[in-house]
């Protein structure tokens, strides 16, 4: 749908108001970083995305993505205050080709993560992202949440794994989401059993195949503030 002039002038300037200097000091320095809304690295098997998928948009800002490594990169985010919709999810992914699920051992990862320190207004979750059949079906796994609501979600069971407690949610068509029932910054998260788990339950089909495994933050406002995201260790095993 084409937008309207006056629409197009008002989402310039909300991004102009958030473009700051003091956004390029909240940087640091790294081997790769970009500020495109599809900003890509390929670097030792896996890929590092800024992923401003639903930008822009009146309430998008700036967003930078830095890395030096797996276990040393983040997101420098600017969104606007109030906004609660899921605008970017900058994230470390690897690709695995529609790999039959059944065929896995495991697959599970290790993270260490931060998000900004002062909480107020901010909006976003620490999270796995895993695609299974060619995209077509999305699992989330919430480790780490400040200001998200999982409404609009129905609630389908809850899952213990690996020792930790889930509820888990059906949202839209084809979206599941596992929200941890605490918030952790640093641990592990069992991908292999996740997906079984919904097999077990009839929400996916037992010949599975998985497609993309990602992990970073789901972000929605960072109150009108440069705020800094960052992944500290970070491992997948298959």
């Amino acid at each position: 749908m084409r937008k309207s002039t006056l629409t197009v002038l008002a989402a310039t300037a909300a991004l102009l108001m958030l473009a700051t200097p003091a956004f390029a000091s909240a940087l640091p320095r790294a081997k790769w970083e970009s500020s495109a809304k599809e900003g890509t690295w390929n670097h030792n098997g896996f890929v590092f995305q800024n992923d401003m998928w639903s930008c822009p948009q009146v309430a998008c800002g700036k967003q930078t993505i830095w890395a030096d490594s797996a276990s040393n990169w983040g997101a420098v985010s600017k969104m606007a205050a109030g906004n609660t919709a899921v605008l970017t999810y900058p994230d470390i992914a690897k690709v695995f080709n529609n790999r039959r699920v059944s065929t896995f051992r495991q697959i599970r990862n290790g993270f260490t993560e931060s998000m900004p320190s002062q909480h107020n207004g901010l909006s976003a979750e620490a999270a796995d992202d895993v695609w299974l059949n060619n995209y077509k079906i999305e699992m989330m796994i919430w480790v780490d949440k400040v200001g998200r609501s999982i409404a609009g979600s129905r609630r389908i069971g809850s899952a213990t794994i690996s020792g930790q407690h889930f509820t888990v949610w059906h949202y839209g068509a084809s979206e599941f989401i596992f929200d941890l029932n605490h918030n952790e910054t640093s641990g592990q998260t069992n991908v292999l059993a996740s997906i079984d788990w919904l097999i077990s339950h009839g929400q996916v089909p037992k010949g599975a195949r998985l497609t993309q495994v990602q992990f970073g933050w789901e972000i929605a406002s960072t109150n009108g503030q440069a705020e800094n995201f960052k992944l500290s260790k970070y491992w997948l095993h298959t």
